[in-house]
């Protein structure tokens, strides 16, 4: 090669990564960067599995029956049976009629076993009971229902906040607890 071909070569290489550095940084329209940290969110708009208004409706051995609505969800690429969901209700139908309501931004739903892990902004209805916190686990397999950080539990005649409550599907009953030091506090509304 002659050193004038070499010279035209090494002209061109450098015009093209000019042009490529000057089109990258002044040029090209940079497209917003999202602010969310939630690894949940961005799986859901990264996904080629999204589905929109999904409703499952389901029936246990017991014959409890469990209706869950969401806007939209993903299937996890790992186990077909998880979807992630976002803008979620629940209903719980027990065997004796009464209802449980669950409401929540995000949750992780078990096509299987029907056990659904709610995140953010969870409200739980239950009769007169009203439970705010940030996650709600409920396992149908064990019969439980778990609430979770930043709890907070209303009835007609109290508003209390503790660490967790554990309320199991079929006795109806409930444990409340609180990890610190600190007591369970209550204030009654009476």
């Amino acid at each position: 090669m002659n050193k004038k071909r070499l010279i035209q070569l090494i002209l061109i290489i450098l015009i093209i990564l000019i042009s490529w550095f000057f089109y990258n940084n002044y040029l090209r329209k940079k497209m917003p960067e999202t602010l969310s940290t939630n690894p949940f969110e961005k799986e859901i708009s990264e996904s080629k599995n999204l589905m929109k208004n999904i409703v499952y409706e389901s029936e246990d051995s017991a014959g409890r029956q469990y209706i869950i609505k969401s806007e939209q969800g993903v299937i996890d690429d790992e186990s077909t049976d998880i979807i992630f969901m976002t803008n979620v209700s629940a209903k719980i139908i027990l065997l004796d009629g009464t209802v449980v309501y669950i409401s929540a931004q995000n949750a992780n739903y078990d096509n299987n076993t029907y056990n659904t892990k709610f995140e953010k902004n969870v409200k739980l209805n239950f009769l007169d009971h009203k439970v705010t916190s940030n996650n709600l686990d409920l396992f149908f397999d064990i019969n439980i229902l778990e609430a979770y950080n930043d709890l907070v539990y209303k009835n007609s005649d109290i508003t209390m906040y503790a660490d967790k409550i554990e309320l199991d599907l079929i006795s109806k009953n409930s444990k409340i607890y609180k990890f610190n030091e600190d007591k369970v506090k209550i204030i009654s509304i009476k």
